[in-house]
């Protein structure tokens, strides 16, 4: 041993020696870096494990004025397969057919290829993929990508006033667009910590997680008086083979926009689908001559000026009348002398025009732009038409007889509205209110109460007005939207469409503008119809849009018990044949109506199916909004009365 140490003995020394001095640098090297670079070394560790992201916060939701969401947003939920690893095959197959309703055979068939991406399922609500969700962990080679998408749970319901979202998540029409900036999230960028394997993991503290979402915002919409009201418009179209129509519901005293529809309208889920004139809001976009309508401006200009009482006559030529050797005015039935009254509830051109001859145009022009006719009604809505009425330096000399029977001027369905409102309450045009709060972070809460704008005429040529729109529906041209037992005013209007440079003599806008209860107004609706079948004689206003608002106001009467039928009698007139109706027979009458309707079912806490069989049962159509859970919202109050060709929209939530 001794002897072997010795032979190797120098060798040994050089590899201790070497080995201590390695060890040395090692240490010393340790020594510098632990020392003289620790603070550099820890930064730059820290940053290397630290990445940064940008997240964007959600969508605001939009909600009606009982807090029913219009407008959210959603997860949607994307599954595939990879074909060419291993995967639970049947297991895929068997609940993907049971979940969806598609044959086995569907599936099969599209597993059977060898690819890394195969789609079995794109873009479905967590209500529609639930089952898969639960068991997606359990099913070997099933993938799911998460995507944010716009959801609006009421689909056409509202699909004008609320707009859409586009592809690039960008708002538009309606709120979507005007309130974009607001609805719209937040943009952050989030720091996360990066694990070895390069996954990110919670993000660093000390920071807000979340970016921060949009403002909420809840319009004066009702839902049950949009449904109302947009049933009442696709019947009406269907009967008088009209273009389009639309409508508007106002609060008088308020100005709150109630319910504002127009057909056809669209799907906001599925806008790319349908033509983008559907997209239309027609109540704001739309200017159109509204004739008779308008004959509550020199009425209004009359009697504040006290240049008439509603008792002066006036001769109205039979129907026949050359103001000037080039023009000739007629009426649609001939008359021969009538008050002012009687020319308002008639519909008397003649009459009206003579009266503004005598009146002047200058104060028809005057109290035209009292009304806010001619300039945008300042509604929180893209595409408003301010509607045209031209200076007065460039009226002729028809142009005073000629607006005020609604020729000459456009104006669009919610000025008429607003115009109307004002003399429901009293004489003060209120301002379009749509938006009833803004809600979120940091949002300095504006002023969102109702304003009038200003006053128009007096109460008591409000109250004068008020009765003759009354007798109106009652003995005049608006009969068709009598309901016997209630009182509701109102004034029709037939315009000729200008097409081309003249008037057309089969094109016309069919128009009614109506108060309900015309002795405590509670509802002002006006509905415009856009060429209805002139053939079949639907171009009337009498004949087209009165029924409609009777439709509308039969509706509210059912489905509010407030509104008892009155017992005073009144007189109705048909062709200048005067008809007494007692109080039995309108009781008798409004009681025929109630019969011909049933009461309508709970379905609360139902499933689809359970409330499909129940419909069925009563001869009714259910609207579904989601495919599962139980129903927790039927648009129509259970117990209410409701024909039995009525529609009911439910919305279905998992409980």
């Amino acid at each position: 041993m001794n002897r072997l140490y010795k032979l190797y003995e120098f060798r040994i020394q050089i590899l201790s020696i070497s080995i201590f001095i390695f060890g040395l640098a090692i240490l010393s090297k340790m020594f510098y870096l632990q020392t003289f670079m620790a603070s550099e070394l820890r930064a730059k560790t820290i940053t290397s494990a630290i990445t940064e992201r940008e997240v964007k916060g959600f969508r605001g939701d939009i909600y009606d004025s009982n807090g029913q969401t219009l407008a959210e947003t959603i997860r949607t939920y994307t599954f595939w397969a990879n074909t060419n690893n291993v995967i639970d095959r049947e297991k895929i197959i068997t609940l993907f057919s049971s979940v969806f309703n598609n044959p086995k055979e569907h599936y099969k068939q599209l597993l059977s290829n060898n690819k890394n991406y195969i789609l079995l399922a794109h873009g479905k609500y967590e209500s529609q993929c639930e089952p898969i969700l639960k068991e997606i962990k359990n099913i070997k080679g099933l993938h799911c990508d998460v995507n944010i998408s716009r959801y609006y749970p009421y689909r056409n319901l509202t699909s004008q006033v609320v707009g859409y979202v586009d592809r690039d998540y960008v708002g538009q029409r309606g709120i979507e667009q005007q309130f974009d900036p607001l609805l719209k999230g937040k943009t952050a960028n989030i720091k996360y910590n990066v694990s070895a394997n390069g996954r990110l993991r919670e993000a660093v503290i000390n920071q807000n997680k979340n970016a921060d979402n949009g403002l909420a915002i809840q319009i004066t919409i009702d839902v049950n008086m949009q449904s109302i009201l947009l049933d009442a418009l696709n019947k009406g179209i269907k009967r008088s083979g009209a273009k389009n129509a639309n409508g508007v519901i106002l609060n008088p005293y308020t100005g709150d926009i109630i319910a504002m529809a127009s057909v056809p309208d669209f799907d906001p889920n599925k806008y790319n689908e349908f033509n983008p004139s559907n997209f239309s809001n027609r109540t704001i976009s739309d200017a159109y001559e509204p004739g008779s309508t308008y004959k509550i401006i020199p009425l209004t200009a009359a009697l504040e000026m006290k240049a008439f009482n509603i008792s002066d006559t006036f001769y109205c030529e039979e129907g026949k009348y050359q103001i000037i050797p080039s023009k000739i005015i007629h009426d649609h039935e001939p008359h021969g002398t009538l008050s002012l009254s009687e020319i308002f509830i008639y519909s008397s051109n003649i009459g009206l025009s003579k009266m503004v001859d005598l009146l002047g145009a200058q104060h028809i022009y005057d109290y035209s732009r009292r009304f806010g006719f001619g300039v945008r009604s300042g509604v929180p809505l893209p595409g408003e038409t301010s509607g045209v009425m031209r200076k007065y330096d460039k009226w002729t000399r028809l142009s005073g007889p000629s607006v005020s029977m609604g020729q000459e001027i456009s104006i669009n369905t919610l000025q008429l509205a607003l115009a109307y409102s004002a003399i429901a309450n009293g004489g003060y045009l209120p301002k379009a209110r749509l938006i009833k709060n803004i809600y979120g972070k940091d949002y300095e809460e504006k002023d969102f109460l109702p304003k009038p704008i200003r006053q128009v005429m007096s109460k008591n040529t409000s109250k004068t007005l008020l009765k003759m729109m009354e007798h109106v529906v009652d003995k005049g041209t608006a009969n068709k939207a009598r309901i016997p037992g209630f009182r509701i005013g109102g004034k029709t209007g037939t315009a000729e469409k200008f097409i081309d440079g003249s008037y057309s003599k089969k094109e016309f806008i069919s128009s009614f503008a109506a108060i309900f209860p015309i002795d405590n107004p509670k509802y002002v609706c006006v509905i415009s119809v856009d060429s209805p079948d002139y053939s079949r004689g639907k171009h009337w206003g009498n004949e087209t849009a009165a029924p409609i608002v009777k439709d509308i106001f039969e509706r509210i009467i059912i489905n509010n018990q407030e509104f008892i039928p009155i017992k005073t009698e009144y007189v109705t007139n048909t062709k200048n044949k005067k008809v007494q109706l007692t109080s039995n027979t309108m009781l008798a009458t409004s009681s025929k109506i109630n019969n011909n309707y049933d009461k309508m079912p709970d379905f609360r806490g139902l499933t689809l199916k359970q409330s499909i069989k129940k419909a069925k049962e009563r001869g009714l159509i259910i609207l579904p909004i989601g495919t599962s859970g139980r129903v927790v919202w039927q648009s129509i109050s259970p117990g209410k009365l409701v024909d039995h060709v009525s529609k009911c929209t439910i919305k279905l939530e998992s409980m």
